[in-house]
């Protein structure tokens, strides 16, 4: 049976997952001589702001930042170990799809890949890219992703694992 998913009040006190690890969320007074900002501070996550929509939109905007340096370091790299160039690489939310890849070779990744442990976020980066190899999910793709990333069927079941706690 699944759990139903986690609902987020953005208030001191609730943890946030980053990069596989979790981080309770500090609420910190914003002056106007302190500027709004995100911080991962040991297993802290400092926002300087004292209203929850306003944290919300501060904590999007630094999964969206910081899942878009992941991409930046990932991307380039698998792409190189797997011989293929992706059109353009953006990164949104969505609510399902962890990532996506068009026929025209366009890559798509969720922003709360920051979410997820480095393995778990490096499984997705793969496996979009296998995409512009096998745009299906037929047997050539999974082999495709398992001769790139052996351990990619143990990779798959690590994010199914993590993903209930990635909600924003």
């Amino acid at each position: 049976m699944r759990r139903p998913p986690i609902q987020r009040r953005y208030e001191s006190g609730e943890t946030f997952p980053y990069r596989g690890k979790p981080l309770e969320l500090v609420l910190v007074n914003e002056t106007p001589a302190t500027a709004a900002k995100v911080t991962a501070d040991g297993g802290r996550l400092l926002v300087r702001a004292l209203e929850p929509e306003r944290a919300r939109q501060l904590i999007l905007y630094w999964y969206t930042a910081e899942t878009e340096s992941i991409a930046r370091s990932l991307v380039p790299e698998w792409s190189k170990k797997l011989a293929v160039r992706p059109r353009a690489v953006t990164v949104k939310f969505a609510r399902t799809r962890w990532g996506s890849c068009s026929a025209s070779g366009n890559i798509f990744l969720n922003a709360r890949l920051a979410m997820l442990s480095g393995e778990a976020a490096e499984y997705v980066v793969v496996h979009e890219l296998c995409h512009l190899k096998q745009m299906n999910h037929g047997r050539e793709f999974w082999d495709e992703v398992k001769r790139a990333l052996p351990p990619a069927m143990t990779l798959r079941r690590l994010l199914r694992e993590q993903e209930r706690a990635a909600v924003l």
